[in-house]
């Protein structure tokens, strides 16, 4: 479903002095398999994800997805993929403050011209299912780190993707609602989506198909 040839992410400070973020990167990740890259901070995890959920553009070598290479593609091209193939969860919810949580996750419908309703029932079932049926119209504000985490997830699965990509998912709640993150995302394995998870969480290589250990930017 996704490969790398020789990936490799560079940046250059004001010293003129480069930093490779990912150097050299090659890996085959089957569809619907759950995938682990750990590794300590800064160790180019986060990077990786970026890049192969088409987020930012490599340096050099060559991301493909299903088969086509998509390093080259504009980034119309590239936004357009993600509507419709990628579900993403951040480490810090990212969630818009001024909307409610139906809102915020609905929000990535409205380029795709879906009707109000529509958004509206799509957000509340996947609400319900996060347990958050109570929490439709609060604020990010007014949720608790675990909820918000939570609404991040259904905003996610709103366009029903096929690859979710998720970086450090329970490093900002507590303990309980880690643990039923880390079995909801084992759950949508099971259908056939495929988990990219970047995190510290020992606890998700328990359930991973697959561990890459990074550090200083390479697969150990």
């Amino acid at each position: 479903m996704i490969r790398t040839e020789h990936l490799c992410k560079s940046y250059c400070h004001h010293s003129h002095y480069e930093v490779r973020a990912v150097y050299d990167i090659n890996i085959n990740i089957s569809q619907g398999s759950f995938v682990v890259f750990s590794g300590p901070s800064g160790s180019g995890k986060t990077t990786l994800l970026n890049i192969m959920g088409t987020l930012d553009r490599p340096t050099a070598g060559k991301v493909f997805m299903y088969g086509e290479e998509i390093t080259s593609f504009s980034d119309i091209a590239l936004a357009r993929l993600r509507h419709k193939k990628i579900g993403f969860i951040f480490q810090n919810f990212h969630l818009i403050p001024r909307l409610a949580s139906w809102e915020n996750v609905s929000y990535p419908l409205i380029p795709l011209g879906i009707s109000l309703k529509e958004r509206l029932e799509r957000a509340r079932l996947l609400l319900e299912k996060m347990g958050l049926a109570d929490r439709l119209d609060h604020a990010p504000e007014e949720l608790s780190g675990g909820q918000q985490q939570r609404v991040a997830i259904a905003r996610a699965l709103i366009n029903n993707p096929e690859i979710i990509i998720a970086d450090e998912p329970t490093s900002n709640i507590d303990d309980e609602t880690s643990v039923q993150i880390r079995e909801f995302l084992n759950e949508l394995k099971t259908r056939g989506v495929t988990i990219l998870v970047a995190t510290h969480d020992a606890m998700f290589e328990k359930v991973a198909d697959v561990v890459f250990k990074i550090k200083n930017g390479r697969i150990e």
